[in-house]
């Protein structure tokens, strides 16, 4: 189901770091729908953001109707450092459980060359296969979805492409601000940075060329706090022929975290 994978690649489009002394934590819970009725699932996000470093978990579940025709238990980790804007990965992983099948998803980054990648079962070879230098300028879409949250926070906007690269496709996230409004719900009640969200397929597709470049924009909103770390996304929005899914924020917990004392401070 292409709107449940890309919402998974949105959502996988997200920890706790052990090296700094503090660590601003965020724990969100989603819910999932179609058309604004059908109920697809649940997602958890858990990342963790240090001085240098970030950890981010992420789960989704099939849930409702979609369950019935697509079980899906998906489970990722990325982790990498930060220095300002600028987010580098280092590591993913993905355990996807689906339709009584299973793949597992091991990427590595490497100082300058591709990611080293162990991925079972593997995927059939594509008639446009990614290249080398596409896997090296790519991110994970965990750590694309962390980048896009630092840089919201640090920059106040959004803009530009986000390469992203799964293990199989390489495709480009590219963000446009849309405005600025208030989101109520799920325990979050505070102003958001509205972004269009386009996906661009790059390679590793066998689609035809002008089925790819019809997919329409999505949308992805940001919180806007007041901390400056991180702008965690609250709601996701993707396409579909007569509407639109939509993952919406249900439970979000944030705080302060002392990695030393293992205290936690919640954020005002």
């Amino acid at each position: 189901m292409r709107v449940a994978a890309t919402a998974a690649a949105i959502l996988c489009a997200m920890a706790t770091t052990a090296t700094p002394a503090h660590a601003d934590r965020v724990l969100l819970t989603f819910d999932g729908s179609a058309y604004g009725f059908i109920p697809l699932g649940h997602a958890t996000m858990d990342i963790s953001l240090g001085d240098d470093s970030y950890r981010a978990a992420a789960q989704i579940k099939s849930g409702g109707l979609s369950a019935l025709f697509d079980r899906t238990d998906l489970r990722g980790v990325a982790t990498g450092a930060v220095a300002g804007p600028a987010v580098s990965w280092r590591t993913y992983d993905l355990d996807h459980a689906y339709a009584r099948k299973r793949r597992v998803v091991a990427l590595r980054a490497t100082p300058d060359g591709p990611p080293q990648a162990q991925i079972t079962p593997a995927f059939r070879p594509s008639v446009n296969p990614v290249s080398l230098e596409e896997k090296r300028v790519a991110r994970d879409p965990i750590s694309s979805i962390v980048a896009m949250s630092v840089a919201v926070a640090r920059t106040g906007t959004c803009a530009g492409a986000y390469p992203t690269f799964d293990g199989r496709f390489r495709y480009d996230l590219v963000l446009r601000v849309e405005g600025r409004d208030r989101h109520a719900g799920g325990g979050y009640s505070g102003p958001v940075l509205k972004c269009r969200m386009r996906y661009v397929p790059v390679s590793g597709y066998d689609t035809p060329d002008n089925m790819r470049k019809r997919i329409p924009e999505g949308e992805i909103w940001f919180a806007l706090d007041g901390t400056e770390s991180f702008a965690p996304p609250v709601r996701v929005t993707a396409p579909l022929p007569l509407g639109h899914a939509a993952i919406r924020l249900a439970s979000y917990k944030r705080a302060q975290v002392d990695v030393a004392s293992e205290t936690v401070t919640p954020t005002p």
